[in-house]
């Protein structure tokens, strides 16, 4: 099953895709991935054999989890279709391959994870080949996802109770650093005054005998 790069990327820029969508809960997800997955590769299958582009999508409802099948000419999500034209000549013909996709901040630093399951009519011929490929890969990303969330709950709660009293003890020390200055100054000003007054007097008592005696 092939496409011209650019009739690919207008397909997909019309929403020329036949589409299907399920939802599940995490838990379920984790519980059984195969069984969920298996109406999209249903409808992924039956879609090639008709010589249609399909996006099959499975959204974890209460994360911010969804996994795809897709197909496309190359190692990039449908989404990103006008970004095929900058790297592939768009007059050439290429093969449609399916790809299963998961995009979750948790998955990566990107947050999406793409890999090619096998040639759109290799799916279909080899389904049972294709269908552990499936399997694999859902449980590597399913790993991932369980190591996530359990580094965030091992860090989250420690974090919080180390920073409230470092604060409170620096607090502290700055203000008993600002009364000690204080006292200090109010001292050195009032010893300094007396001496003054006394070298004034002497100075005139001199002067006042020395013109009596002329």
């Amino acid at each position: 099953m092939k496409r011209e790069i650019q009739a690919f990327i207008d397909a997909v820029a019309a929403d020329e895709i036949q589409h299907f969508t399920a939802d599940t809960t995490e838990k379920d997800f984790f519980k059984d991935p195969d069984g969920l997955m298996a109406p999209l590769a249903a409808f992924i299958r039956e879609q090639i054999g008709q010589d249609q582009l399909a996006q099959a999508t499975l959204n974890v409802t209460d994360t911010d989890v969804s996994v795809r099948l897709e197909m496309s000419v190359i190692n990039l999500p449908m989404q990103d279709s006008k970004t095929i034209g900058k790297i592939m000549e768009t007059t050439d013909e290429a093969e449609l391959n399916v790809y299963a996709v998961i995009e979750t901040p948790d998955i990566n630093v990107s947050g999406l994870r793409i890999d090619a399951l096998a040639p759109a009519t290799t799916y279909v011929d080899q389904a049972k080949v294709a269908d552990q490929s499936l399997h694999d890969w859902l449980g590597l990303q399913i790993e991932k996802l369980q190591a996530a969330a359990t580094n965030e709950a091992a860090t989250d709660v420690p974090n919080a109770d180390v920073t409230k009293p470092a604060t409170k003890k620096l607090a502290t020390k700055k203000t008993a650093a600002k009364k000690t200055t204080r006292k200090t100054t109010t001292k050195r000003t009032t010893a300094a005054k007396k001496p003054a007054t006394k070298r004034t007097t002497t100075k005139r008592a001199t002067t006042r005998k020395t013109t009596t005696k002329k």
